[in-house]
């Protein structure tokens, strides 16, 4: 009997130990290195990181919400850094795995297939399951002031929370993104990191706007030093999409492939 009721109290200290105990996160608080968050870890990018926004929200059987960061140096946005979930509580799983492959292969505005502005792309569907990885350059102040789809409307507490502390922005961005949705787990994890590319190391960048940008892949072949800097900062957010894949137990045959990297 006493072995048994051991057993049964191991069994539950392992179970009750399978899942990281969550970072208690309080706005204005700065945060760096890892982070947990819905039980998963996040390596946060180096830099001292304010949490300024959270967004819970529900519509219908969906829920989710999102957690944002900022890095200021000298006043400037160097780094953003969001995370986020969506789940539909088990009862919408196949129409919430629809509307990911929907969005991620045909979306009007933004996919996961590989664009002009985008400088790679990597995108696997298994079943209703989707997986995504992405990196690119933005322009800043057009993705807060005139983004591409006109109904997008939560960039305003960023707008706002800039203007109030008075923070500028870089003249380009470098921007990665990881959105992963298992069908059986019933959870979608979106991961989205902005960085200025001065500020890890680049030479300084001369153009701003999205299509003028040496950034951009139809100019980056006259920028030879820029576009090995973006492959190379290209395959350490590889790596980080890697680990998130390791965080959510995806199987080996939903795991993207980025051997073209190296």
């Amino acid at each position: 009997m006493k072995i048994f009721f051991y057993s049964i109290l191991f069994i539950l200290f392992i179970f009750n130990n399978s899942f990281s105990k969550n970072t208690k996160l309080r706005i204005q608080d700065s945060y760096s290195d890892k982070i947990t968050w819905k039980h998963i870890d996040f390596n946060l990018p180096r830099g001292e990181w304010i949490y300024y926004d959270k967004s819970p929200w529900v519509i219908h059987h969906f829920h989710g919400s999102c957690a944002s960061f900022l890095n200021i140096v000298n006043k400037v946005a160097v780094g953003h850094y969001e995370i986020c979930y969506l789940e539909s509580g088990g009862k919408l799983r196949q129409i919430l795995g629809a509307f990911f492959q929907a969005e991620l292969k045909n979306g009007k505005y933004d996919s996961c297939l590989l664009r002009p502005e985008y400088f790679y792309a990597k995108f696997l569907i298994v079943g209703a399951s989707s997986n995504c990885f992405l990196t690119r350059h933005i322009d800043p102040f057009k993705e807060l002031n005139f983004p591409d789809d006109p109904e997008y409307k939560y960039q305003a507490r960023l707008k706002r929370y800039l203007k109030d502390k008075s923070i500028y922005l870089p003249k380009i961005s470098l921007n990665y993104i990881s959105i992963y949705y298992s069908n059986k787990n019933d959870k979608a994890i979106f991961v989205k990191y902005t960085v200025d590319p001065e500020f890890i190391g680049a030479p300084k960048t001369l153009f701003q706007g999205e299509n003028t940008s040496e950034y951009h892949r139809d100019n980056i072949d006259n920028y030879p030093i820029k576009k090995k800097f973006f492959k190379v900062w290209t395959k350490k957010m590889a790596q980080k999409h890697s680990y998130l894949e390791d965080q959510l137990n995806a199987s080996n045959k939903f795991k993207l492939n980025f051997s073209d990297l190296n």
